[in-house]
C-alpha cells in the first residue's frame, strides 16, 4: 500500500507539473501571438492607438464613433456622433490633446449631393492653422490650402463657454447668441484667427491666390477665371481694389 501510495503521489506531481508547464507555455505562446496578431480582414467602427501608458495617439472610426474634442486634458462634446465631419482618423500630441485630422463625408441630399474631405493641422492647444479641403455642394465645388494664423491663447476657455451655449434649448435664440459669442471671442482675440493664404479652386471654375493682412483683410488676390482670363489685383483693408492688372477700363 505504501509504495502504491509513493507511486500515486508522484504521478500526481508528475501531472501537475506537466500541466503547469503546459499552461504556462500556452500562455506564452499566446501572449506572443497578440503581440503580432494578423488579420486579412476585421469590421469595426472605431480603432485606438495608444502609448504604453495609455495615452491616446490616433482614432480611426466611422462618423458615429468619431472622438470628441480634446483640449487641456478634457473631453469636450461637441462633435462626436454627429456625422458632420464624417469618418477619419484624429490625431492627438503628447499630451492627449487633439491636434489635427483627416476626415471625409459624401452623401445625397434633398437637392443634389453633399460631399468634403480635409487634412488639418493644429496649432498648440488652439484650432487647424493648416487646412487641405475639398467641398462639393451640388456641384458648386472648391478645394484648396488655407493657412490661418491663430490666437496665442488657449482655446479652451472658448470650448469652456461653447459649452453653455450648447446647453441651451434648441432654436433661433440660441443660434443668434452663439453666433454673437463667436464673434465677441474672435474681436477679443480670443477664437477665430485671420486667414492669411489660400490657394485654391473656387465654386465658380476659378483658379485663385489670395494673400491677406495680419487681420485677415484680403490684399493681394489673383485670379484666373473659368473662361481663361488672368487678373491680379491689390486691395485696400476694406477691400477696395486700389491698382488691377489688367487695368479696369474707364
Amino acid at each position: 500500500m505504501t509504495g502504491d501510495s509513493g507511486s500515486d503521489l508522484r504521478f500526481l506531481k508528475g501531472y501537475a507539473f506537466a500541466s503547469t508547464t503546459a499552461v504556462v507555455l500556452l500562455a506564452i505562446f499566446g501572449y506572443r501571438q497578440m503581440q503580432r496578431a494578423h488579420f486579412k480582414e476585421i469590421d469595426v467602427q472605431r480603432i485606438n492607438v495608444v502609448e504604453p501608458d495609455g495615452t491616446l495617439r490616433l482614432t480611426i472610426s466611422d462618423h458615429a464613433r468619431l472622438p470628441d474634442p480634446v483640449i487641456g486634458g478634457k473631453s469636450y462634446p461637441l462633435r462626436s456622433g454627429t456625422g458632420g465631419a464624417g469618418a477619419g482618423l484624429i490625431f492627438f500630441n503628447d499630451e492627449g490633446n487633439e491636434n489635427g485630422g483627416l476626415t471625409w463625408t459624401g452623401r445625397k441630399t434633398k437637392s443634389g449631393h453633399s460631399a468634403g474631405a480635409g487634412l488639418s493641422l493644429d496649432q498648440f492647444n488652439q484650432d487647424e492653422t493648416v487646412t487641405l479641403s475639398y467641398n462639393d455642394e451640388d456641384g458648386e465645388r472648391a478645394a484648396g490650402l488655407n493657412i490661418i494664423d491663430r490666437p496665442d491663447v488657449s482655446i479652451q476657455a472658448f470650448a469652456e463657454s461653447a459649452m453653455v451655449y450648447k446647453n441651451l434649448p434648441d432654436g433661433p435664440a440660441k443660434t443668434q447668441r452663439m453666433q454673437a459669442f463667436k464673434e465677441r471671442e474672435a474681436k477679443a482675440g480670443n477664437y477665430g484667427g485671420a486667414n492669411r493664404l489660400y490657394v485654391g479652386k473656387g465654386s465658380h471654375k476659378e483658379a485663385l491666390l489670395m494673400l491677406a493682412d495680419p487681420k485677415g483683410h484680403p490684399r493681394i488676390r489673383m485670379t484666373v477665371d473659368s473662361l481663361g482670363a488672368p487678373v491680379l489685383a491689390f486691395l485696400d483693408s476694406a477691400g477696395k481694389v486700389t491698382y488691377q492688372l489688367p487695368e479696369t477700363k474707364k
